[in-house]
């Protein structure tokens, strides 16, 4: 790890801890796999009473074992966010990367025993990760 990573992650668990302090949230750990949607940032704000949820942006790994299972991830607010998908299979794996503002998706091709990572600017818009194939994945987000 370099000099600039250690002080970007500790610049950024610093600014998340003060988020929630500010905010009265709760600050949880990796990303949770589910095989149905989560609610986005603003639906959880929308509901009276409720917390919002911050994360910091170095989670996973999370286990896709099926067709359609998925997990949310956050994203750095500045700089890039690197996301790589390994297929825990034997088979083709294939990932469907969708922001939660509901941009366009992008779909990962990895080979099988393969991991492929991709590095985006997400602007620390959380994104869905959902496994689009029939081969297991593993996805880390940092």
């Amino acid at each position: 790890m370099t000099k600039r990573s250690i002080r970007r992650n500790a610049a950024a668990m610093t600014l998340t801890v003060a988020l929630a302090g500010v905010m009265g949230a709760s600050i949880v750990g990796p990303a949770q796999a589910s095989t149905r949607p989560a609610a986005s940032v603003a639906e959880q704000a929308a509901q009276p009473g409720a917390l919002v949820t911050l994360r910091a942006a170095v989670t996973g790994p999370a286990n896709l074992p099926t067709y359609g299972s998925s997990a949310d991830f956050p994203t750095w607010v500045f700089g890039g966010t690197e996301l790589c998908v390994k297929n825990l299979g034997t088979r083709y794996g294939e990932a469907r990367v969708q922001t939660r503002l509901g941009a366009s998706p992008e779909y990962i091709p990895v080979q099988a025993g393969m991991t492929r990572c991709i590095n985006r600017w997400w602007g620390g818009v959380p994104i869905n990760v959902r496994n689009n194939a029939y081969s297991p994945l593993s996805v880390t987000a940092r």
